[in-house]
Formats: C-alpha cells, structure tokens, sequence
C-alpha cells in the first residue's frame, strides 16, 4: 500500500510539474508576441509612414527616387506583415480577446483546405485549456494540408460542465502515427499535462481523426463570456 501511495504521489508530481512546464512557455510565448506587436512591428509601421511623407516631398521631376522609396515602403509592409503572422502563431491574440470559439473560425478560413467547423462552446475555457485546444486542431489542420493530401476537413469543439471535447478529422491517406515527429507528440504531452487524453486513428486510406478530451476543473477559473461563440 505504501509502495502504491508513493507511486501515485509521483506520479502526480510528474503531471503538475509538465503542466508548470507547459504554463511557463505558453507565458514565454505570450510575453515574446507582445514583445513583437509593441516594439519591432511598431517601428516598422512607424519607418512606414515616415517613408510615405518622405515620398510626397520629392518633387514630381524625380520620379526614379519617388518610386524607389516607395518600392521601400511596400517592403517594410511587407515585413511587419510577416511580423504579424510570426507573433499570431507564436500566440495568437484572437485567442486572448475572443476565445477559442472565434480563434478556431479564424483558423478554420485560413486553412488551405476546406474546413467544416462545428463549435459549442457557450462561455470562456481556462486559459490553458483553450491554448491546448487551439494548438491541437491546429497541428491537425498542417497535418492534413501538409502530409494527408487531404480535400475535406471536420473540426468539432464541444464544451460540456467537465470537459472539452475535440475531434479533427480528415479524408486524407491516414497513416499518421505518433513516431513519425509530426508534433503529435508535443501535443499529446500538453493535453496529458492538464489532466486530458489524446488519441489518434489513422488508417491507410481511410483518413485520420485525432480526439482530445481536456478536463475543465484544477485550472484558473473561466474568464467571463465576452466574445465566446456558440456554435
């Protein structure tokens, strides 16, 4: 009996301290997306505008000069749009101020695949929990546009009084497998981190679905339901 308490107590241990893990670098990734968004990106729009009024000065006869600033004003878009689209993979701010709900529609047009995307989530999720559900569907998602030459996507997100359940699934040629380092691993390591399972079935052929359930309590306390989507 002692021998079975310290096991469990160890293994307890080991789930709260991959979970202070996973917290620790979603705070890392959080700090380093504002970090881009305040600072780098607002130069870069502020160069921008400063290229811009520089332009209307040059006279009409120097054309050559007036293109070419303008030829560095596109490219300074340019980059702070790249900036943009690094920081939202980083962390996602639609996740922070609209949910997991929006998060995943926004997702859901992005993908290069067709996405068909059914959501009942009706109020906020632990912020950890809609972090972890947001990375799961979207590892699924380049999964399927990039290995599974899938044509068709189901995304299902139901969120119930204990948990959230995920589903993802594909009509691609399936075969996807947790030692291929798909990044399947990681993401199973951050929904067992909370407490969850992760489970894949993936066929030759026959397409893949990835399932996730995420427990809803020992997390920080749902945020109110501003911005939350149902269905």
């Amino acid at each position: 009996m002692a021998t079975a308490i310290l096991n469990s107590d160890t293994r307890d241990e080991l789930i709260a301290s991959r979970a202070r893990i996973v917290a620790a670098g979603d705070a890392a990734r959080r700090q380093l997306e504002r970090d881009l968004h305040d600072g780098a990106q607002q130069r870069l729009v502020t160069l921008g505008l400063q290229f811009r009024t520089t332009q209307d000065l040059v006279p009409p006869e120097q054309a050559a000069l007036k293109e070419r600033l303008s030829d560095l004003a596109s490219s300074l878009a340019s980059v702070s749009n790249d900036l943009q689209e690094i920081g939202r993979g980083i962390h996602p701010a639609i996740l922070s101020s609209g949910g997991l709900g929006k998060a995943l529609k926004v997702v859901a047009r992005r993908a290069p695949v067709p996405v068909s995307l059914d959501v009942a989530i009706p109020q906020r999720l632990p912020e950890q929990v809609e972090v972890a559900a947001y990375y799961v569907v979207t590892e699924a998602l380049t999964n399927a546009a990039k290995h599974a030459r899938a044509s068709q996507i189901t995304v299902m997100a139901n969120a119930g009084d204990e948990n959230l359940l995920l589903r993802v699934h594909d009509d691609g040629i399936g075969g996807a497998d947790f030692d291929k380092g798909s990044g399947l691993i990681g993401l199973k390591d951050r929904v067992e981190a909370l407490g969850g399972q992760l489970t894949v079935s993936s066929p030759v052929e026959k397409g893949t679905s990835l399932n996730a359930t995420i427990p809803l309590h020992h997390h920080d306390k749902p945020r109110d339901t501003a911005g939350a989507l149902s269905r």
